[in-house]
């Protein structure tokens, strides 16, 4: 219909007409924002309405190996408010961030609830490092939303995908939640591991070409009837694979929070290269830092010397920015036994690699560089296997 003829039909109105047409294509356009239901939208926050959403998220806890008390008891409101945030347009209200659309080649078209998700775990993440259980709670509700959505097949399609846009959608959410009552928990689901987003591609993945008892987005379309036995399976099968998804992503989150942050710091490795060498009647160490200073600064380094490979004895400590020293007395004639430890906030290294000098009965100026292979040393000794830290001074046994 051009602007003649809209003219014709209401005089002086066409610009409402142009209106009315933009708006119209948008709405039939515009991905479709309801995956699984949530029950509604809830009047009161300390008691947030039920539906599909929240069945599925609670029942991810159940397969979590971690604690989630606080997801289960205190902020149990919180976490189900969460669900239904990114449809409430009182809260998120993103209505065209919950699909994942794949081409028929399995090439990614469109990722934007995987990024979602992905976005949500991280400001979760940042809440439970933080102790903040409380928002923390809200935003693993709302993650559950976003990882879960593809899980519906209508979320998989589109106008502008090889698949063309669904026709039952609502209708097949209507069904589950009338079903939330009724529904058996899952079972011998195992417990994954999986970052948010890509948990929520390849639940999309599956959703869309079908896998085991889940069948195509398309078949699902095309064959929609529950009296089906088929169909009735592939949904069910596809609701606990949302419930899979959900609990290996919060697995996943769990354990990324339980790390301590920052890392936590350790002992040093110890310190590298040592060497001996004579001149005159002293010895010369030298060494280099370790590899690792176990995430604290060290401190200073502590020598030992024996007279066998296997009696080191606590000689003098030197400060973190020295890496070379002189044993002014070892006794000539004999062959000493030398090694280095690196000391942080945390404690004592294991000892070095050993190194020996033999200080020869007449000295003069020739210098004789006598460092040995330490490797070799301490293969025939074998006691560096032996070696337990201690504190810093304290005699071995």
């Amino acid at each position: 219909m051009g602007d003649d003829s809209i003219s014709r039909l209401m005089p002086g109105s066409s610009h409402i007409w142009r209106i009315l047409l933009v708006l119209i294509c948008a709405l039939l356009l515009s991905p479709c924002a309801g995956a699984w239901s949530n029950g509604g939208y809830s009047s009161d926050q300390n008691n947030p309405d039920y539906g599909t959403h929240d069945w599925i998220a609670g029942m991810a806890l159940t397969l979590q190996t971690r604690d989630v008390t606080f997801l289960k008891t205190t902020y149990h409101s919180e976490f189900f408010l969460g669900t239904e945030a990114p449809d409430n347009p009182e809260y998120i209200g993103d209505t065209t961030n919950h699909h994942v659309y794949f081409y028929a080649s399995r090439q990614l078209q469109d990722d934007i609830c995987a990024v979602r998700a992905s976005q949500i775990y991280q400001i979760a993440l940042g809440y439970l490092l933080a102790g903040d259980n409380h928002s923390a709670a809200y935003d693993i509700g709302v993650l559950a939303h976003y990882v879960s959505d593809p899980g519906v097949f209508g979320h998989t399609m589109g106008a502008y995908t090889d698949w063309g846009s669904e026709a039952h959608h609502s209708d097949y959410e209507n069904e589950f939640e009338s079903m939330i009552g009724s529904l058996s928990p899952p079972t011998g689901l195992p417990l994954g591991d999986s970052d948010a987003y890509n948990a929520t591609l390849e639940l999309g993945e599956s959703i869309t070409f079908g896998g085991g008892a889940i069948k195509s987005n398309v078949w699902m379309d095309a064959n929609y009837d529950w009296a089906d036995d088929t169909f009735e399976a592939s949904a069910m099968a596809s609701l606990h694979g949302s419930v899979a998804a959900v609990a290996a992503v919060i697995n996943h989150l769990m354990i990324e929070a339980s790390y301590p942050y920052p890392p936590q710091q350790q002992v040093p490795r110890p310190p590298a290269s040592l060497t001996a060498s004579v001149e005159d009647s002293r010895v010369v160490l030298t060494w280099s830092p370790p590899p690792s200073d176990g995430g604290a600064s060290i401190i200073d380094y502590v020598i030992y010397r024996g007279t066998d490979q296997q009696s080191p004895s606590y000689l003098t400590n030197v400060s973190s920015s020295t890496y070379s020293w002189i044993d002014e007395s070892p006794e000539k004639g004999k062959t000493h036994y030398y090694w280095v430890a690196a000391e942080n906030s945390v404690g004592l290294s294991d000892l070095s690699q050993m190194t020996s000098a033999t200080v020869p009965k007449k000295t003069g100026s020739l210098t004789l560089p006598i460092a040995l292979s330490a490797i070799s040393i301490a293969i025939a000794s074998g006691w560096v296997l032996l070696w337990r830290r201690r504190t810093r001074g304290a005699p071995l046994s």
